[in-house]
């Protein structure tokens, strides 16, 4: 299943470029496919290809939990435009 998760710093003065960097630590039932960072709103999303929202909701939370408010919601790939 692939999944959007969206990210918004609570501090503002924080760089969104450092927080935005999922590679430590990534299970082995999850990818990562693409990040988008918007600089200026402190704010990025993420797709995910995992098993299950859980993974990437627990992953999330253990990573940059203190540091960003965040959303996730599940994506169908077929109707997706790429």
């Amino acid at each position: 299943m692939f999944y959007v998760s969206q990210h918004q710093l609570l501090n503002l003065q924080q760089n969104v470029n450092e927080v935005a960097v999922f590679e430590v630590g990534l299970p082995n039932n999850m990818v990562l496919h693409s990040t988008f960072v918007y600089i200026k709103e402190g704010y990025f999303q993420c797709l995910w290809e995992a098993d299950n929202i859980d993974n990437i909701q627990q992953y999330i939370n253990t990573t940059v939990g203190d540091e960003c408010q965040s959303d996730y919601y599940s994506i169908d790939p077929m109707t997706a435009i790429a």
